[in-house]
């Protein structure tokens, strides 16, 4: 079973100080992933098949740096079922949080007009 993680999130805090903001770009330049990175915010895409979970070791070190902030980062895994599932990350104290979702359909019938 092949599984493609799309990863997609938006984070904002408080100013992040030289030194934080260094961090950071050298966090994501040895992982050799693009960022948009400001000084009070943090914007990130990528998709691809996820090795040795890459990107969660990456947002797990992103928390330790930023501390809080407040967004969250979207990752939907279509994995060849029927539909795909989503996790949702947020940072909090310094620690990346996981909530996970499904998919849920519901059928409706529209009116004639």
């Amino acid at each position: 079973m092949s599984e493609i993680r799309t990863y997609d999130g938006y984070f904002t805090f408080k100013i992040l100080s030289r030194e934080k903001a260094d961090q950071l770009d050298d966090l994501f330049a040895e992982n050799d992933i693009e960022v948009d990175l400001a000084l009070q915010s943090l914007e990130f895409s990528w998709m691809g098949r996820e090795r040795d979970h890459v990107i969660l070791k990456l947002f797990k070190e992103v928390a330790k740096t930023l501390g809080e902030a407040e967004g969250e980062l979207r990752c939907e895994i279509d994995d060849d079922a029927v539909d795909p599932h989503f996790e949702f990350f947020t940072i909090k104290q310094g620690q990346l949080f996981l909530q996970r979702g499904k998919l849920v359909r519901e059928g409706e019938l529209i009116p004639q007009v």
